[in-house]
């Protein structure tokens, strides 16, 4: 997405939030929501973890679980830092880099590699898709938003924890805190937010957060969402759009049933994560299949 460069569109705090307005990469939706950002982000010299994405997300998800609060600019970059270090480390290891030539390890294999004490519980996680109901191939498939009533579903539970997603989708992961009040979306690449965008950040999306749909220049547009919600048409709108209409466009052109890009491009995955050291044997079970 395209960032607003206007200097009225954003605000800053002394806690190092930011009210800003983005514009999706499509032009067709405008986010005003609170956002701060790391000093850099994984491809920087100073981290140099061009994909290292599995293991921050990794480290993360476990400082996440270990911390109360969100970190601070110092600790978030020295989280970018010493991830990045682990996958330098894992992408020495000769067994690794048979497995993954390109160095982009998978969520299981980093998990395995116990670089952090995080594991998955598979039947608090879910795998779908976006829009399958526009793709043949897809019918029947969960849907990301069956994904997201599921997931906001847990929040009307008393006492509720905040719970903690390694999210995957298109080649990359971050990760998603789930909290009573908020969502937050951690990110260590920054051309996911906006283009040209070179700093890690962190996304928060409360009561103050909302979408506007695009309108004339006298309009502003109507109010698409508010809260939390946001978090969930963010994905949608500012992540998945332009992909998402590229490929509808390509399968009525090509009249194409199925391909595995298609799959990769429209495949998101949530990642129930935990600390080992919460998890009894009892816990594991199946993941839950999309209905």
């Amino acid at each position: 997405m395209d960032e607003l460069s206007t200097q009225a569109y954003f605000h800053h705090t002394t806690s190092g939030w930011e009210n800003k307005e983005f514009w999706s990469r499509d032009g067709q939706a405008k986010l005003k929501t609170n956002v701060f950002f790391a000093s850099f982000d994984q491809r920087s010299k100073q981290a140099c973890g061009e994909s290292a994405c599995t293991t921050l997300a990794v480290l993360i998800a476990h400082w996440l679980h270990s911390n109360h609060n969100m970190p601070t600019r110092t600790q978030f970059d020295s989280l970018i830092k010493r991830g990045s270090s682990e996958w330098i480390r894992l992408s020495h290891n000769d067994h690794y880099l048979k497995l993954f030539p390109d160095k982009h390890f998978d969520l299981e294999t980093v998990l395995k590699a116990n670089i952090r004490p995080v594991v998955v519980l598979p039947q608090n996680s879910y795998t779908g898709f976006f829009s399958p109901e526009k793709f043949q191939c897809l019918e029947g498939a969960m849907s990301f938003d069956d994904i997201w009533d599921e997931i906001t579903r847990k929040d009307e539970e008393v006492d509720q924890e905040p719970r903690i997603y390694i999210v995957g989708w298109n080649d990359h992961f971050f990760v998603l805190k789930v909290d009573v009040d908020a969502c937050y979306v951690i990110d260590t690449l920054g051309e996911r937010l906006y283009e040209g965008c070179q700093k890690a950040f962190i996304m928060k999306f409360d009561g103050s957060s909302s979408i506007h749909e695009k309108r004339s220049k006298k309009q502003r547009g109507e109010i698409v969402c508010r809260g939390k919600e946001c978090c969930k048409e963010f994905i949608k709108r500012f992540l998945a759009a332009i992909p998402l209409r590229q490929l509808e466009e390509e399968m009525i052109s090509k009249g194409i049933v199925y391909n595995p890009y298609l799959h990769r491009q429209l495949q998101i995955d949530f990642h129930y994560s935990l600390l080992s050291s919460f998890l009894s044997p009892s816990s594991m079970g199946e993941p839950l299949q999309p209905t």
